[in-house]
């Protein structure tokens, strides 16, 4: 059995964690760095893959549930000033960027095990690596996003300042979620695949080729059961997403009160996070 490398006499303590992340922003930045180059190295078009995979999902969904299974009035129950295409899309860059960085933190720690193994660094930068990629294409389909949304006559307003808020809540959880997952996957394997399962039925508990007023409106027709739609809303994806829609579309504010439950998941997901990763981080290496 390895002997642990990583054997700080505070590595069991919660609050050296944040430091240890600035202590390791340099090697932070190399693999973020690595890992982007890595990707696009042998490729033709490089970055601009960025945006060709979220406008090919876009074109195929949109044409599956525009016009075969006819999903228009679902999707479109807010308003039907805007165009199926970029709502979609709206939806898919922020899941992706969701599923991505969930699911590339949750296997960092064994893409990475020789460097856990063999040099001694601060363990909480590998996880947050792993999400740089997906916060990098994130950004560039976000920038897509909005040049598409003017494409089509829309317009942006003031609302957009509130943008920086619900990401911002949308990666706390994010980063809660990928330091849990990411050691505990270590010490047990089949969370890696509980975690692909996870995300699969994610993409369709969420709003993204649908709207969350199409669900409330199933339940009060009688369509859905009531707690069906209870436990449809214990997902703060739900809520984070309309807040965007509200934010690019309706030129509105967000409803403050569909953002408490999202915000209750972030934190609660970084408390939990950041704890199992410092208690579990330090015997890591008997497990690799």
């Amino acid at each position: 059995m390895n002997t642990p490398l990583y054997d700080s006499t505070r590595q069991r303590d919660v609050l050296p964690f944040f430091l240890a992340i600035v202590r390791g922003r340099e090697l932070l930045m190399d693999l973020v760095r690595k890992d982007l180059r890595a990707r696009y190295r042998y490729t033709a078009l490089g970055f601009l893959w960025t945006i060709f995979q979220p406008l090919a999902l876009m074109i195929i969904l949109t044409f599956v549930f525009k016009y075969v299974i006819r999903l228009e009035a679902a999707v479109d129950s807010v308003g039907n000033n805007r165009e199926f295409a970029v709502t979609l899309l709206c939806g898919l860059i922020f899941w992706q960027f969701f599923a991505e960085a969930i699911n590339n933190a949750t296997h960092s720690m064994l893409e990475n095990q020789n460097l856990i193994n063999k040099t001694r660094l601060p363990r909480e930068v590998i996880p947050l690596a792993a999400m740089g990629y997906p916060l990098v294409n994130c950004s560039i389909g976000f920038l897509l996003l909005v040049a598409l949304h003017l494409f089509f006559g829309g317009a942006l307003s003031l609302a957009l300042l509130w943008l920086p808020a619900i990401f911002g809540i949308q990666l706390l959880l994010v980063i809660g979620l990928g330091f849990f997952l990411s050691c505990t996957n270590v010490i047990y394997r089949d969370v890696g695949y509980i975690v692909g399962v996870a995300l699969l039925f994610g993409f369709y508990a969420s709003p993204i080729f649908y709207e969350l007023p199409a669900v409330l409106q199933a339940t009060e027709s009688g369509n859905m059961p009531s707690w069906m739609a209870y436990a449809y809303l214990m997902n703060p994806l739900a809520e984070l997403f309309t807040a965007y829609r509200q934010i690019l579309f309706e030129s509105r504010f967000p409803d403050w009160s569909m953002l408490i439950w999202p915000v209750l998941c972030a934190c609660g997901a970084l408390l939990i996070g950041v704890i199992t990763f410092r208690k579990q981080a330090a015997t890591l290496s008997d497990h690799l």
